[in-house]
């Protein structure tokens, strides 16, 4: 009888061994699996902040061509504008 319920006791701690081991892989296969779609994601995050730099970078040169003298200039022109004589600025005092 005892040479029965000894070999019982192996069979159950090999099953719970093997049954212990699957669930480990499955854990690990999942948890690669989340790593993997982390990793897409922040890959997603970073090209869009690239892509926002990058347009605010031309953005921001456009803005200081628009406001150089030079363009400034022809702009006043096109719209029929012109310096003001001395007598027409007046200069408010800032309190």
């Amino acid at each position: 009888m005892r040479k029965g319920r000894g070999s019982t006791g192996w069979l159950v701690f090999i099953v719970l061994g093997v049954l212990s081991s699957l669930v480990m892989g499955l854990v690990m296969v999942w948890s690669n699996i989340e790593r993997m779609d982390v990793n897409y994601f922040i890959n997603q995050l970073q090209a869009s902040v690239r892509e926002r730099q990058e347009h605010k970078a031309k953005l921001e040169t456009e803005r200081e061509f628009l406001l150089s003298p030079n363009e400034l200039g022809r702009k006043a022109a096109a719209l029929g504008m012109r310096q003001p004589s001395p007598g027409q600025v007046r200069r408010m005092d800032s309190r």
